[in-house]
């Protein structure tokens, strides 16, 4: 019976470990789309067609790191393993949709790598402390326009996304696009894009807890 009991919670654990990775890949892809989207157009349209992932995410409910990383209590070490997976799977999917902007026609490249070129310059010309406090920032903007877009009132994610965007705030799943995108079309080294990208990481965790953090009763 124990052995049998063992094996049903090896059973769920792997269905559990499954879905996330399903849900994670398709965020990814989301935010993929969403950033392919916005090195298309730039300026405000592209900001506003950069929803599209975010609401995506919503309503198919799709685990995305930003989406997670204010959700849980953090008492737990399986609590990060989750969000460490969630990220991986993130980073499947948006590389992805950055492999298929690579093999676009060489106009779409030109036209994408206008707007790429300019984010990457200025990830990679930051400090890594300054990407960290703007990180915070991205985290605190995703947390709040998630947490009320779980309520439907959408207009969080609408006004929420453009803001982080203008405000040159690095968002850690969408910034992979444009590290993929420079990587796979102008052959830049992804050693350069590790500090960036792991500084809004951090920075996007801890943005993402602040409202937690303030409204804890």
């Amino acid at each position: 019976m124990k052995v049998k009991l063992k094996f049903l919670q090896v059973v769920y654990s792997m269905k559990e470990w499954f879905n996330l990775s399903r849900r994670s890949i398709c965020a990814g892809l989301l935010i993929g789309c969403a950033g392919f989207a916005y090195s298309m157009t730039g300026g405000i349209v592209g900001a506003i067609l950069f929803c599209f992932g975010l609401f995506g995410v919503l309503y198919g409910k799709w685990a995305l790191y930003t989406g997670y990383a204010g959700s849980y209590a953090w008492r737990e070490a399986k609590d990060w393993g989750r969000l460490f997976y969630i990220l991986l799977g993130n980073l499947v999917g948006v590389l992805a949709m950055a492999a298929i902007l690579a093999v676009s026609s060489d106009a779409t490249i030109a036209k994408a790598n206008e707007v790429v070129s300019k984010i990457i310059a200025d990830r990679t010309s930051s400090e890594w402390w300054q990407l960290i406090i703007r990180g915070v920032g991205t985290g605190f903007i995703m947390e709040i326009a998630v947490r009320y877009g779980r309520e439907a009132k959408y207009m969080t994610l609408l006004l929420g996304v453009p803001v982080f965007i203008f405000c040159g705030l690095p968002h850690c799943v969408a910034d992979i696009f444009y590290y993929g995108v420079d990587w796979f079309t102008q052959g830049g080294s992804p050693t350069s894009y590790l500090v960036p990208w792991a500084a809004a990481i951090v920075g996007n965790l801890i943005g993402c807890n602040i409202p937690r953090l303030l409204t804890v009763k």
